[in-house]
């Protein structure tokens, strides 16, 4: 659409600061920044919406436009509440660099002039109509629905779908949470449905599953006997588990064209508010990387109005300052082998696999401050166990999932004992998580040294020799243990024997003779001489503890 275009909507009330003869400059998309400088995320053509919250000097705002301009940006609106004008500096910046500069009225929000840039950007042809029928039907059943949450959008646009076309489905990440649900319509299969409208979670995670799987979508599958038609939604990376999914009940080979054209413009649309929701989360990322940041800059014996500034900010991004809480570390993903996962060859742009990693955090732990720190991405939670818990069942989702390669790294720690707004309220805290974060970035490279696929590491693991045993090669566990054992198991093969149990038992009752005997039901001389064959076909006594030890390592590889 043009400038002028958009300036004429009357319910904007746009009013032209500067470039009043720059109007015919096309739009092609919409950005909303409060950075003072936002270059790497515009690729031209953007109307740029601000609500001035970078401006502190007449500097910022020539450093500002200037970066606008540079990016080749189409328009400026700015909205006025922060300082209730536009502040004439800017104004001048703007003319300076042959910028169009709208003013945004103080009652008129982002989200009304997004909604009506996107509308019109939408491509015209054979599917217009039926998204005109779609997006009609939201408006008129739910009044205002595209201003609403991502959620509560998708969720407006799943009804109508189902109302207008008898589409039933839902909208699910690629992990297989559930986005959003349609209210119940022809085709529902009842069978699955859980309460409160959802989806089982064996359901929801083997539709995604078979969209992973799929070399191509749009694709019908079967789960459990009944069909489902699959469509992808793009991410801003190339990494289909950062994705989203619109799931329908039923074959679309079964459907007629205008229902096929439906479920087609349904995604397109679904896709819109994708992107509206990573837009969303872009301040509340930059608030999450300063605070991370600040979080391990900080030192013991550093001043107490530093500790206490940083304990607030974390009370500002849902961090409760009294613990427990959780801390967990993702590696930037790598998946060659999943269809239509990037490449391993390909090199995808700097920190684009650490923002998807920050996504997919986001995505398995909702509500979590997730930040990117160096190749990997933190997440901060309130939490003690049942986090850990939640991580794990997801871990487990994603396991089956060949050529995947996610070490995670987790943490639990506890917080101060009050979590008050007081002086030094919160200060341990932050202590703590300063602690938590080391160590779940030392647990996420462990996890990463076991070995390919999905892995998660706990940090209370550090003193497990199984997780020391993990670490060792595949060959030298089999050498070693086969070295220690082999002449036990092939002399129990040959004699109908029980050696390698009785080292088992004698070893767990700590070299007691009585309390072992009696494990086994057996007299205490016959135990005896067990463990003296096991020491003459080992080379090695059962009652010295260093072999004891050996002993063990062999028997748990």
């Amino acid at each position: 659409m043009l400038l002028r275009t958009l300036v004429a909507a009357p319910a904007l009330r746009l009013q032209v600061l500067a470039g009043d003869s720059d109007l015919d400059r096309p739009i092609s998309g919409v950005y909303t920044t409060d950075l003072l400088d936002p270059r790497r995320y515009l690729s031209g053509g953007e109307l740029v919406l601000t609500g001035l919250m970078w401006h502190r000097t007449e500097a910022d705002s020539a450093a500002f436009v200037a970066a606008l301009a540079g990016a080749g940006v189409a328009a400026l609106a700015a909205g006025d509440a922060a300082f209730g004008s536009i502040p004439p500096d800017l104004i001048d910046a703007c003319r300076e660099q042959h910028l169009p500069l709208l003013e945004v009225p103080v009652d008129v929000s982002f989200a009304v002039i997004t909604e009506q840039v996107m509308r019109a950007l939408l491509p015209s042809g054979d599917g217009a109509g039926v998204r005109n029928r779609l997006l009609a039907a939201a408006d008129a059943a739910s009044p205002g629905w595209s201003s609403r949450s991502p959620a509560g959008a998708v969720t407006a646009l799943l009804a109508a779908a189902a109302t207008e076309y008898g589409l039933a489905g839902w909208v699910l990440s690629a992990t297989g949470r559930l986005i959003a649900p349609a209210p119940p319509g022809p085709g529902w299969p009842a069978a699955d449905q859980a309460p409160g409208g959802g989806m089982t979670v064996r359901l929801r995670r083997a539709l995604a599953h078979a969209s992973l799987a799929a070399p191509d979508l749009p694709a019908s599958t079967l789960v459990e006997g009944a069909p489902y038609t699959l469509h992808r939604v793009a991410g801003p990376w190339p990494y289909p588990l950062t994705g989203w999914l619109v799931a329908l009940a039923g074959d679309a080979a079964a459907w007629d064209g205008e229902q096929r054209t439906a479920a087609a413009e349904l995604t397109r649309l679904v896709a819109r508010q994708r992107a509206r929701d990573e837009e969303g989360r872009q301040a509340t990322r930059r608030s999450a990387d300063m605070i991370l940041h600040q979080l391990l800059a900080w030192r013991p014996g550093s001043a107490d109005r530093t500790e206490q500034e940083i304990a607030a900010a974390l009370r500002r991004g849902g961090l409760a300052t009294a613990g427990p809480f959780a801390a967990v570390v993702l590696a930037a993903p790598r998946a060659a082998e999943l269809p239509g996962v990037l490449p391993a060859s390909a090199a995808p742009p700097p920190g684009q696999a650490t923002a998807a990693a920050r996504a997919l955090l986001e995505d398995l732990l909702p509500g979590a401050l997730a930040a990117v720190l160096g190749q990997a991405a933190v997440a901060l939670l309130p939490g003690a166990t049942e986090v850990v818990a939640r991580l794990r069942e997801a871990v487990t989702g994603l396991a089956d999932l060949p050529g995947l390669e996610l070490p995670f790294g987790v943490s639990i720690r506890a917080g101060a004992a009050g979590g008050g707004e007081g002086a030094g309220a919160g200060t341990s805290s932050v202590a703590a998580l300063s602690r938590a974060v080391a160590e779940a970035r030392q647990a996420q490279r462990l996890a990463a040294l076991l070995g390919g696929g999905v892995r998660l590491v706990d940090s209370a693991q550090f003193g497990s020799y199984d997780l020391l045993l993990g670490m060792v090669p595949a060959p030298a566990r089999q050498a070693f243990r086969a070295a220690l054992l082999g002449p036990l198991e092939a002399y129990d093969r040959d004699h109908g024997s029980e050696l390698v149990r009785t080292l088992g038992v004698f070893l767990a009752c700590s070299g007691s003779w009585h309390k072992a005997a009696d494990e086994m039901f057996v007299h205490v001389n016959s135990l005896r001489y067990r463990i003296s064959r096991i020491g003459e076909l080992t080379g090695r006594d059962p009652r010295s503890l260093a072999d004891q030890a050996a002993f063990l390592l062999a028997l748990r590889m």
